[in-house]
């Protein structure tokens, strides 16, 4: 086998492994898009857009990067100068996004936090119990994520639905160490143990004798961790496929320019270049 045909396969081999990682990078960024959870969240909340825009960025960038594993594959394979040189100006533009799309998620981490707090807070404090909505949908949240609260089941004890939905505000006790919490904060312990009323009825002593009942994590670290840890492989994913793009870019120049010289040399002396 010649040097040109190694090189010819070579290229072939990395762009159909660019095909593969678009197809797992559109997928990622198609769940993080749509996952339950997160989406359930969005739909109380829409200052996240920093987040969202990242999302959509991958998600592009996995639309693009499949198409340009196609454009280099058959452009290596068909020995296309044209092709080539398209997937070399794709292959640019898909790295510009990836190192944005990169960045972005990386900087906005603490930002990202400090809202889904924030909010979460406003959320228990205020609108639940008050707003069907609000309700419905941290529930979903709770018992998905198997969480309670912002930080733990504690911030429900100064929240409307421990006070005045439980009577206790006219007592002056409700944000003191009684309170009730909603049923979505029960584990499967609490349950089977209280398969009415468990939550509701837990404000008969100090919330925390009923611990064991309840999930002990916070929903916004839950939150976090769900949408963050995924979003960390993606750009490890990306960093990696980021340096074999560059490789990538390199070769198919390489390429282009070795098909150009040897499709010179066969017009000059009718020889063939495989």
């Amino acid at each position: 086998m010649t040097a040109f045909s190694c090189l010819r396969w070579f290229v072939f081999a990395l762009n159909l492994f660019f095909w593969i990682a678009g197809l797992g990078t559109l997928g990622v960024s198609l769940w993080l898009r749509f996952d339950p959870a997160v989406a359930d969240y969005m739909r109380i909340n829409n200052g996240l857009e920093n987040f969202y825009t990242a999302v959509y960025i991958l998600m592009a960038v996995g639309v693009i990067m499949t198409l340009l594993g196609f454009l280099g594959c058959w452009g290596a394979w068909r020995e296309s100068q044209c092709m080539l040189v398209c997937f070399f100006i794709i292959l640019v533009v898909v790295f510009c996004l990836e190192l944005a799309c990169a960045i972005l998620a990386y900087t906005h981490q603490e930002t990202v936090k400090r809202y889904i707090e924030n909010s979460m807070y406003d959320t228990v404090y205020e609108h639940y119990y008050r707003r069907p909505e609000y309700t419905e949908i941290f529930d979903r949240i709770q018992t998905g994520l198997e969480c309670c609260g912002v930080k733990s089941y504690k911030d429900w004890l100064s929240s409307y639905f421990s006070s005045e939905a439980s009577g206790r505000s006219e007592l002056g006790i409700g944000a003191a160490n009684y309170g009730r919490v909603p049923q979505s904060c029960c584990n499967e312990d609490g349950l089977r143990d209280y398969p009415a009323d468990c939550g509701k009825s837990f404000d008969k002593m100090e919330l925390y004798t009923y611990e064991p009942f309840l999930h002990t994590k916070g929903c916004s670290e839950a939150l976090y961790e769900k949408v963050y840890s995924n979003l960390d492989v993606a750009i490890c994913v990306s960093v990696v496929i980021g340096a074999l793009q560059l490789v990538g870019m390199v070769l198919s120049m390489l390429l282009c320019c070795w098909i150009s010289s040897h499709k010179e040399d066969d017009r000059k002396t009718g020889g063939y270049y495989h």
